[in-house]
């Protein structure tokens, strides 16, 4: 008994980092893929220098409300339940989906080669609680597991999660 008390602490470390390493490798191949996915479609979309063209491709604003529910950066996400109601809704508050090169903000990050198309999604990543509620201005929270007197505790943080992926323009972009 002894001994499994001394145990529980350990087991239970071990169990939530492979929830959280589980959770986030989950949502970071979802969000790739539906970054894949959506360049795909954008190196085929003729005029994305107009904003709802662009909004058609990724399925949003770059709010996050829902524009086109059938686009296959929504449907991918909705796939993966990381939508407002699960497989249909808005992204959480602090997502972002640009279509580069149009959307750029001028960031090391957006910057892509001449020629190229490329979807950028940025999704809030939170371990427990819901994205939802929160929201990027809560990045940095953690949940600390205590190690005895005088550890430190150990913390499974939130962050955004950021990706992106690249295609050639099949269809001549103007104002590239």
């Amino acid at each position: 008994m002894v001994e499994f008390a001394f145990s529980i602490p350990f087991l239970l470390l071990i169990i939530v980092t492979i929830m959280y390493f589980g959770r986030v490798f989950y949502i970071k191949q979802a969000v790739a893929m539906a970054c894949q996915e959506g360049a795909r479609l954008a190196s085929r979309t003729p005029d994305l220098s107009d904003v709802q063209i662009r909004e058609s491709v990724t399925g949003f604003t770059l709010s996050g409300d829902p524009v086109n529910s059938s686009s296959v950066v929504a449907q991918q996400l909705g796939s993966a339940r990381l939508l407002s109601q699960g497989a249909t809704g808005s992204l959480p508050p602090g997502a972002k989906i640009k279509v580069l090169p149009f959307d750029s903000d001028g960031s090391v990050e957006d910057e892509i080669a001449p020629g190229t198309i490329a979807i950028r999604i940025e999704y809030p990543f939170v371990f427990t609680g819901n994205a939802f509620t929160g929201g990027a201005k809560d990045f940095g929270n953690s949940i600390g597991i205590y190690t005895g007197v005088g550890g430190s505790p150990v913390s499974f943080l939130d962050f955004p999660i950021s990706e992106r992926a690249v295609a050639l323009a099949e269809v001549y972009q103007k104002n590239q």
